[in-house]
């Protein structure tokens, strides 16, 4: 995984009208910084859905204490008189509401919760994927610049006289004059 070490200690090669290299490098410490940001968003994040699985998983176990109690409030109401079992079932069945009622709130809470990180979980990667596509445009446009440039270095390089050639016609002319000479002589 690339990180804002990375991309802060990144190494440009230099050529002939290359990028300047304080703007190249004043965007990678953009980019750095974004970067990092996101990082550390995502790492709040992950705490944040790692604390409210904890409270769901609390609340399940408190779920299953009040499923225990509600057990043994029956047994106690089975052994115990007629006007004790009314009693404990009227107990039993505040309990089994005040825990319906919990449970219903404590469910909707851990809804709200995991909705919420959820939607910061889709704006963190929505918001990733945008600098992946910025980055990918960058790139592209870095290297248009660099084949303009190189094609530009090749038709100065096709324009540039060939010496050696000038050299060897003007050899050639030479001799050519000298055998001339040489033959006229004779």
């Amino acid at each position: 995984m690339l990180t804002p070490m990375d991309i802060h200690a990144k190494e440009f090669g230099r050529s002939f009208r290359g990028f300047d290299e304080g703007e190249v490098n004043d965007f990678l410490n953009e980019v750095m910084q974004a970067y990092a940001e996101v990082i550390d968003e995502r790492d709040r994040l992950h705490a944040e859905l790692t604390r409210a699985q904890e409270t769901i998983a609390d609340f399940r176990r408190i779920e299953q204490s009040m499923r225990e109690t509600i057990v043994v409030a029956q047994k106690t109401a089975e052994d115990m008189t007629a006007s004790a079992k009314r009693n404990a079932e009227l107990t039993i069945e505040t309990a089994a509401k005040e825990a319906q009622n919990m449970r219903r709130e404590a469910t909707l809470q851990a809804k709200a919760q995991l909705d919420e990180a959820a939607d910061k979980v889709r704006a963190i990667v929505a918001e990733y994927e945008r600098l992946v596509r910025e980055k990918h445009k960058f790139l592209r446009r870095i290297k248009g610049n660099v084949q303009a440039e190189l094609a530009l270095i090749e038709d100065a390089i096709a324009e540039m006289p060939d010496m050696v050639a000038e050299k060897k016609t003007k050899t050639r002319t030479a001799d050519e004059q000298q055998s001339e000479e040489d033959g006229c002589e004779q």
